[in-house]
């Protein structure tokens, strides 16, 4: 680990984390690319089709999904706004020739029925060191850039164990931004009543979650496991780490700056 610019900082009273490759690993995942959405959309499709709706054929309202998925997210990044969702299937069906005004959206949403992706699992340090966190008092948060609202990832943060630690929690659906953008972190800091120079947050992707965090005036830790080779692309972290577990040490010295 190191430490590659001093920064004055308060003292620390709160950790966030990112979610996926930081608190849950990727590196064994079944399924990948549209195959992950795509399970979930032929549910959403068979609940259309039982409900006399006009859909297109199956291959076609998958197409049309995953081609409106890209448009947006490439409009997103433009000003990095939070892509819901919602929006997504909404767009979808109005160009598949559907009324979305007569449809209710929490029950397409619940439809969907978002689960853990096959092979995906917490860092086996992930829950004791959210252990040792919470016993030693800090506030516990999470930012993930997903377009899913953050009731869904609650399912897998769940299943996963993650939940009962994390206080508060937001996705970029939810929130209308997405990291690097610094509306995301205000959201959590505002959530845990913290300020940034009293808050550190972990996250694997330097040109979103470090960039973000130092423009936000967070203490960065980038977290590079070894089945993960991003480049800095300038992001500069204040610590950079393997394993969760390699946290608590740095929040010791900070505790004594």
């Amino acid at each position: 680990m190191y430490r590659s610019k001093q920064r004055m900082t308060q003292h620390i009273t709160a950790v966030i984390f990112d979610l996926d490759d930081t608190l849950i690993d990727w590196s064994g995942q079944e399924i990948h690319g549209a195959a992950i959405g795509q399970r979930h959309l032929k549910q959403l499709y068979a609940y259309l089709m039982a409900q006399g709706e006009a859909v297109p054929a199956e291959e076609d309202f998958l197409d049309c999904f995953g081609e409106v998925l890209v448009r947006l997210w490439n409009q997103a990044k433009l000003t990095w706004a939070g892509v819901s969702l919602a929006q997504v299937i909404t767009q979808t069906l109005q160009e598949s020739g559907l009324d979305v005004a007569q449809m209710d959206m929490d029950t397409l949403l619940r439809v969907y029925n978002w689960q853990p992706v096959p092979g995906v699992r917490p860092y086996s340090d992930a829950i004791p060191t959210l252990q040792t966190l919470r016993q030693q008092g800090y506030k516990l948060g999470l930012i993930t850039n997903a377009m899913q609202p953050m009731w869904m990832r609650d399912v897998e943060l769940e299943t996963y164990g993650l939940l009962p630690y994390l206080d508060a929690r937001v996705t970029s659906g939810d929130t209308g931004y997405m990291k690097p953008h610094p509306a995301i972190y205000e959201r959590v800091l505002n959530l845990l009543a913290v300020e940034p120079t009293q808050a550190v947050f972990v996250g694997d992707r330097p040109e979103n979650d470090i960039a973000g965090a130092n423009a936000a005036g967070l203490t960065s830790v980038l977290i590079s496991p070894p089945h993960l080779n991003y480049q800095l692309n300038g992001a500069r972290p204040d610590y950079t780490i393997k394993r969760l577990s390699e946290l608590l040490p740095i929040l010791e010295r900070l505790e004594i700056k």
